[in-house]
């Protein structure tokens, strides 16, 4: 798995629940989260070089837990991986579609996904009549990566970053960046129970399961492999989410320099 950060954790939750077996090396480029307004072209070289450094443990897959990653390497044309690679963006637009009643969707993500205008592409290949509504909203990754996602400043972010999706009466919000789930509570105080949210999540790792299912059993180890301050994302990883890994290592940037 690859992401910024700690919005991964989201894919990670959910992929446990269908694989509890499923070994896990989950690499956080913490040294440069957020990505959200970093140029594509330099946000896919970022996720390359995470990609070709977990190479060398064989993986059956790779799960891109990041939209502007996602976005990134559709910008940049980047050909087939060896390893079959599953991005949270097609299949949470898969998701938004099959969630709303009325096909009038909000997207809220990063600004570098929203520029790209990923989500809207993948949901009009699927229906070109759906209406989607989308939202950029740089200053959540910065909080959740903060660890301030329960507090005021959060909450105050999230109702400002949904306004626009409030006003366009949308029935289903798309949560563009695997962060945005860790504030759940705070776009549900803020859209009502009338607006399914609807976590990319679930879906990305429904995807990798079936990539998996012929896989030769694990034994449940996770492994973080983390770019910036170790402690600093561990101790995070475990308030936010429960867990706790069997091995946490840190990966300088000359390692990951591609040849």
């Amino acid at each position: 798995m690859i992401d910024s950060g700690l919005g991964g954790l989201t894919v990670l939750a959910e992929l446990r629940a269908l694989l509890a077996d499923v070994d896990v090396f989950y690499f956080a480029d913490t040294a440069n989260v957020p990505y959200g307004d970093r140029p594509l072209s330099e946000v896919a070289l970022f996720g390359r070089q995470m990609i070709d450094w977990l190479a060398r443990f064989e993986p059956a897959a790779i799960l891109v837990a990041s939209g502007t990653t996602c976005a990134a390497f559709e910008d940049q044309r980047w050909p087939a991986e060896a390893i079959p690679r599953v991005g949270v963006a097609s299949t949470g637009a898969a998701a938004g579609l099959a969630a709303s009643k009325t096909h009038n969707i909000g997207v809220v993500a990063t600004r570098g996904t929203i520029d790209s205008g990923i989500f809207e592409r993948k949901i009009h290949e699927l229906d070109p009549t759906a209406v989607v509504t989308s939202m950029a909203a740089p200053a959540l990754v910065p909080i959740v990566e903060a660890g301030e996602w329960g507090s005021d400043q959060a909450r105050v972010a999230v109702s400002a970053a949904v306004e626009r999706i409030v006003a366009a009466n949308c029935d289903a919000l798309i949560l563009g960046c695997t962060h945005f789930p860790h504030l759940r509570r705070w776009f549900g105080a803020a859209l009502g129970p009338d607006v399914v949210l609807v976590d990319p999540a679930e879906s990305c790792a429904q995807a990798a399961a079936q990539l998996l299912a012929d896989a030769e059993p694990g034994s449940g180890r996770l492994t973080f492999a983390v770019s910036g301050d170790v402690n600093d994302f561990a101790r995070h990883a475990l308030q936010l989410s429960g867990f706790v890994a069997n091995d946490t290592c840190h990966v300088a940037r000359s390692e990951l320099v591609r040849s």
